[in-house]
């Protein structure tokens, strides 16, 4: 009785939670359309452009909101199961309500596990398309090869950086190059060059001019040749295009960090997003933690009030990772706290609504 019992709940909550995926997967969709429709119009998309960048649209769109889909999944099947009595006859039955959530409980690990996987090797693919057909066959920009890049900003060390108009990685020559050292917000000195040449593994500069600066005075030096000592940047770092952080999947962003970690850059805004690789997932299960022993109880409403229910505590979960991502680019917060504020929030109410429901 107890297999049978299961795999009617889980079933339930499977076909809840595919509707709701779909549902939302349908409003997005619409809502981006409506409010981009003109740009693919004005900027001549094709009808297949069209439809496959609402294709790679998808997987990012089920990231998302899969969340919201849990909570509503678990909400709607358990709400009914209240409204129509069928929890008090399993008490009556001997079955602890402990027993009856908890293969909804393993499958939400299972899902959240599913998620990770999703959002390492999917999601980042889907989302670099997306952005590209946008960026080069839609908005018809000029895209950078693996050989050339133009309008380049990157961190040399903790107080130099490199701006570069345009860079040609087959010749390894970069055109209108501006080097500014600071000593924390204060420029300090700053080297501009027409062109700069990778030589005998060096950079060279010419025809261009350094500024050295003080509270009160400047001075200016003219040169024809120099070389630039002491910087990591090579070629190789120049003609590699950089990535969004939802372009990027864990280990690319891991790498990415460790490249800012090496030359002293300040790095909390990308250790907060490499956080929320790991929470995000996570959340899957603590939206059923807390929304399960919640809709187990019998009350007035049904499921209009589920639903209601559903929104107000997505609202709130998305506002506290915001709020603790936000906190955590400015450095207010620890990375790892600002990108597990929400979960650990919710993990608490879960277990006190678990803990405190009638059993």
């Amino acid at each position: 009785m107890i297999k049978i019992l299961d795999s009617y709940l889980l079933k339930r909550f499977l076909i809840n939670l595919l509707i709701a995926i779909l549902t939302w997967i349908v409003i997005f969709l619409v809502v981006d359309v409506i409010e981009n429709i003109s740009k693919f119009i004005d900027r001549g998309a094709t009808i297949q452009q069209f439809l496959l960048y609402y294709l790679y649209y998808i997987p990012y769109i089920i990231s998302v909101t899969l969340p919201i889909a849990m909570l509503l999944s678990s909400l709607f099947t358990l709400n009914s199961f209240a409204q129509n009595n069928e929890i008090i006859i399993q008490y009556s039955s001997g079955i602890s309500l402990y027993r009856l959530l908890f293969p909804l409980f393993i499958l939400a690990i299972i899902i959240s596990s599913f998620a990770g996987f999703f959002n390492e090797l999917i999601v980042p693919e889907a989302n670099q398309r997306r952005l590209d057909m946008m960026r080069y066959d839609i908005s018809k920009k000029q895209r950078e090869s693996n050989k050339s890049r133009s309008n380049i900003y990157i961190q040399d060390t903790a107080k130099r950086k490199f701006v570069i108009k345009y860079f040609n990685g087959r010749t390894n020559t970069a055109r209108n190059v501006s080097i500014q050292t600071f000593d924390g917000a204060v420029l300090v000195e700053r080297i501009d060059a027409k062109k700069m040449i990778w030589e005998k593994d060096r950079w060279l500069l010419k025809n261009g001019r350094v500024r050295k600066l003080t509270d009160e005075t400047e001075e200016l030096t003219a040169f024809q040749d120099s070389v630039l000592s002491g910087t990591r940047i090579k070629p190789e770092n120049l003609i590699v295009l950089q990535k969004k952080p939802e372009e990027m999947s864990y280990s690319e962003l891991n790498y990415f960090i460790g490249e800012l970690q090496a030359i002293g850059a300040d790095a909390k805004k990308w250790l907060v997003e490499r956080h929320l690789k790991l929470a995000m997932p996570f959340a899957n299960f603590i939206v059923v933690l807390l929304g399960a022993p919640i809709a187990s109880r019998k009350r007035r409403g049904g499921m209009g009030l589920s639903f209601g229910l559903s929104l107000l505590v997505s609202f709130i979960y998305f506002i506290i990772i915001r709020t603790g991502q936000v906190f955590g680019h400015q450095g207010t917060l620890e990375p790892f706290l600002a990108a597990w504020m929400g979960n650990l929030i919710f993990f608490t109410l879960g277990l006190y609504s678990l803990l405190s429901v009638r059993k």
